[in-house]
């Protein structure tokens, strides 16, 4: 298994790097691939041959990475879920909490919440469930093409009557 761990490009994410680990102790044969954020401390990690880890990835490293992977485990940043979506990737996200000092207000917590109810995206609210769930593939959410035709759909219609707005101006 492939497995891609992000945390997006502004910020270190020490959560979801104590996720990696945990999956990196349970599924050794596994292949871990961690985008870390800047600022991030990966020394914990170097003791795990199955794990890459790394601030940032090139563009073309990053796409590399994303295509190949059997499963993503993201913050909830919307460049990472609508690129699952319209990939038919397999996705699971621990979302960033102004509580615990991970961002500046909780609209990841909103986010999560919106593309769980209109896409069935699970998110984890804390690592051990969020652990129990990617070491268990039964658990795996299914990727697919309903959301990416629905994504796609919604955006030509969005469109199409922007362009219309326009031209009636």
């Amino acid at each position: 298994m492939k497995l891609l761990f992000t945390a997006g490009t502004q910020l270190a994410f020490p959560r979801l790097q104590q996720a990696v680990r945990q999956v990196a102790q349970q599924r050794p044969q596994w292949q871990l691939t961690f985008q870390a954020g800047p600022g991030a401390r990966l020394e914990a990690l170097t003791e795990w041959p199955n794990v890459h880890a790394r601030p940032l990835f090139t563009n073309d490293e990053f796409q590399a990475l994303f295509d190949a992977a059997d499963l993503v485990v993201t913050h909830a940043g919307m460049g990472n879920i609508i690129a699952c979506l319209e990939a038919g990737k397999p996705i699971m996200m621990l979302p960033r909490r102004a509580s615990l000092g991970e961002h500046r207000n909780d609209h990841q917590m909103d986010t999560a919440e919106a593309f769980l109810r209109m896409y069935n995206v699970p998110a984890y609210e804390s690592v051990p469930p969020l652990v129990l769930a990617i070491v268990d593939t039964s658990h795996w959410p299914q990727g697919g093409s309903s959301a990416t035709e629905r994504i796609h759909r919604t955006r030509s219609a969005f469109a199409r009557e922007f362009n219309a707005l326009l031209s009636e101006l």
